[in-house]
Parts: structure tokens; C-alpha cells; sequence
């Protein structure tokens, strides 16, 4: 969700799905840079493409960061990419020292990725982090190789099956610029401590996040059961979460928000619609676990998601919720309208999916092209809108309404 107090601005998503809670993760992000980047940004050029050192007071020590500098605020504030893809936020007041070097800015390699994270891992958390790759991913983890290797065909499966939609929907998309990272814990004790240091959240209502800054996902051994050995095989590691569909969602949801970052879907810090960001998620969570190089699940209908939509048209809907979804992230940051805005959000992506491609191509297009760190009003929101799926607005929910009455609890 999106919410601001006065002394800071917190970009932090949170879905409830049964007893399992996801979340797209910001953290902290101070508001008066987020003010003076957002208004005085000077012009639109490309990220600078040399790499750069930038030293800041980082809460009381001085901090040495190598990377590109995305934003420059008229006041000296400044927006970072290290090596790694991961972003820094830098006001001007603790801005120290910026040396531009005389090399060019190139993504860290793999090999290098992965060795310092462990490493670091290795200090921060606990020894014994491993790496596991596979082409597009990095996993570093504490838990038993073989969950990781799992992970890995699991992510790669996934992100073929999520490029091949889109470009089947004629959505244009580009390969990651960054190493697609995941830090997998070996258990929930251990993630539970993570979580407090790295996300500042509360373990108890999550089990598995994408970070927006970071541009990693974090999870922990799912299949590891209190008592027993870690599982043996793969067929293992499936027979064991197949009695917790819920916690395999959790994975698959947070791996498709990761995607969508980095393919070109959707662009960090930029304002993404949390209708679109979210029901896009969850309209690719439906796990696949039998298929070893395929993902049949993709669109299948949310069951849960499902059910929760169709109680609340009968019960809680007023008119002008379509409307309101798309205006505003409000709802989602309400926990008395949160799960229905989650339910509104999934069957509108699946509705428009369904009866609306090329519209919704156009509509990814106008969303994915947003500058960073500049937030519409409801107005642009609405007109970006209409602009795709046109200006009838009582016409397309009775339409989408309808439509999903005939969507069957499979």
C-alpha cells in the first residue's frame, strides 16, 4: 500500500490471501526527496552511463555506494543504481562527495553477484549461503540446495510462461537488465529475523516479499517441516506443498511481481496502478506444479479470489467501483475494503484479459512508460483509462459485472 506520514513516505503492498500475506516492498523512502525529485526534476535524459561514487551519511556512517545516477533533483538529491540494480535514495543533506569515474556503467556479472551477496549473507545473517544459477536467476541461500535448485526451475518455468503470454498479446518486452536475484532462508525463523532488518516488517503477517529498492525477492524453505529433514527430491519437495497451496502463491505471486519489474511491464518507482500491478500478479500465482517445462496455470481462475469477488458484488459493492479502483490506490491501504479491492483488482485484469487484449496492450503500454518518481492524479489515472477501454464507465461495469457471474468456481 501506499501511505505517507510526516517524516516519511512508505511504498509497501500487502496481499492476504487466506492465512499467507504478500508484499511489494519500498521500505523507508524519505519524503522530502520523494518531493524534490518528484517536482524538480531536471528534464527527462537517460540514466547517466558512467559509473559514479557517491559517498552519504547513512543513518550517522559514511557509506561509499559505485553506480549510475537515474534522477538528479534541482536541491542536489539524487537517485542511485549500484551495479546490482538496487536503488538509493540520497538527499542532498547527506550527500557527502560524487566522483565520476572514467569507466562506463556495466551491470555486475552473475559470478560476482552471487559470490559477494553470499558473502555478505554469510556475516549479516548466518554462514553457509550457497548460490544456485540458472540463466536468468541468482539464488542465494541458506536452505537445502536441493529447495533451491527447485526454486530456480520454478522461477525459470514461470517467466517463460509470463514473456510468452505478453508477447502472445502483442506486449513488447525486453530481457532484465540485472541478474534476477532471490534470497531463500532455510526456515521461518531465520526469514522472520530477516524480514525485521531488511523490510521493517512484521514476520508474523508475511512469508514472502519483493522489494522494490533492492529488486530482490525473499522467501524461506517452504517444504521444511519442523522436526524432519530437509526433502530429498523434487517429487518430494511437490508432495509436500501440495497440502499448502497458499504458501506456493505466495512464491509464484512475488516471482511474477519481480518479472513485471524487470521485463518492461512495469517501472520501479514509477506510479503503477495498484489494480493493475496487483491483479496482474495474482492473475499468474496460480501454481503449476506437475508440468517440468511448461505453466498451464497461467490465467486459470483464482478460486479464492473468486469467491471473495462475487460476496462482495452481492453484499458490500457501491456504485462507482470501477471507478474508484482505478482512480485511486486508497482502497487497498483500508483494511475494511483491502481484500475486495485484491478481489476487484484480479477479476478486472482477468475480465479485460479476457474480452479486451488489445486495449489492455495499449493500456501496459501508456502505464509502462511513466517516469520515475512522479505520481498522477486521479484524473490522469482515469483519462489513461479511458483513453484504452473508452469513457462509458456504467456501461463497461454492467458488462464486467455480468461477465464475471458467469465465471464458474472450478
Amino acid at each position: 500500500m501506499w501511505s505517507i506520514s510526516t517524516a516519511e513516505l512508505v511504498l509497501d503492498s500487502v496481499i492476504r490471501f487466506g492465512s499467507v500475506s504478500m508484499r511489494i516492498v519500498l521500505t523507508v523512502f524519505p519524503t522530502a526527496l520523494a518531493v524534490s525529485l518528484s517536482l524538480l526534476l531536471c528534464g527527462a535524459a537517460p540514466p547517466e552511463r558512467m559509473l559514479e561514487k557517491i559517498t552519504f551519511d547513512d543513518d550517522g556512517k559514511s557509506r561509499t555506494i559505485s553506480g549510475r545516477v537515474v534522477v538528479k533533483a534541482q536541491d542536489g538529491g539524487l537517485l542511485v543504481q549500484e551495479r546490482d540494480g538496487r536503488l538509493w535514495t540520497v538527499t542532498a543533506e547527506v550527500l557527502e562527495k560524487r566522483v565520476t569515474t572514467t569507466k562506463p556503467f556495466r551491470p555486475e556479472g552473475v559470478d560476482e553477484l552471487g559470490k559477494r551477496l553470499a558473502a555478505e549473507l554469510d556475516k549479516s545473517v548466518s554462514p553457509g549461503f550457497h548460490v544456485t544459477r540458472t540463466r536468468h536467476y541468482t539464488i542465494v541461500s541458506s536452505a537445502d540446495p536441493r529447495f533451491a535448485r527447485w526454486t530456480g526451475r520454478l522461477f525459470e518455468r514461470l517467466r517463460t510462461a509470463f514473456v510468452g503470454y505478453w508477447k502472445g498479446r502483442g506486449v513488447e518486452l525486453s530481457e532484465p537488465e540485472f541478474p534476477l536475484v532471490a534470497i531463500v532462508l532455510k526456515d521461518r525463523a531465520q526469514f522472520a529475523k530477516f524480514i525485521r532488518v531488511d523490510a521493517k516488517l512484521d514476520p508474523t503477517s508475511s512469508t514472502g516479499y519483493y522489494s522494490i529498492l533492492s529488486n530482490r525477492i525473499v522467501i524461506y524453505d517452504i517444504a521444511r517441516i519442523p522436526g524432519q529433514p530437509p526433502a530429498a527430491t523434487a517429487v518430494e519437495i511437490q508432495r509436500r506443498l501440495s497440502t499448502a497451496p497458499q504458501a506456493i502463491a505466495t512464491v509464484v505471486h512475488e516471482a511474477a511481481h519481480q518479472i513485471a519489474y524487470n521485463c518492461g511491464l512495469n517501472q520501479r518507482l514509477a506510479d503503477n496502478p495498484l489494480w493493475l500491478v496487483e491483479g496482474m500478479a495474482v492473475f499468474f500465482e496460480t501454481p503449476d506444479l506437475r508440468s517440468r517445462s511448461g505453466w498451464r496455470t497461467v490465467g486459470k481462475v483464482n478460486l479464492p479470489r473468486l469467491a471473495r469477488f462475487t460476496d462482495f458484488v452481492r453484499r458490500r459493492r457501491r456504485p462507482g467501483s470501477l471507478r474508484s479502483l482505478v482512480r485511486s490506490d486508497r482502497r487497498f491501504r483500508e483494511g475494511e475494503s483491502e481484500a475486495d479491492a485484491y478481489a476487484e483488482a484480479w477479476a478486472l485484469n482477468y475480465f479485460l484479459l479476457r474480452t479486451r487484449r488489445k486495449q489492455f496492450a495499449a493500456y501496459l503500454k501508456t502505464v509502462s512508460a511513466k517516469p520515475v518518481l512522479r505520481w498522477d492524479t486521479p484524473e490522469t489515472r482515469q483519462a489513461d483509462f479511458e483513453k484504452a477501454f473508452g469513457e462509458d464507465w456504467d456501461q463497461l461495469d454492467r458488462v464486467f459485472v455480468k461477465y464475471m457471474s458467469r465465471v464458474r468456481m472450478k
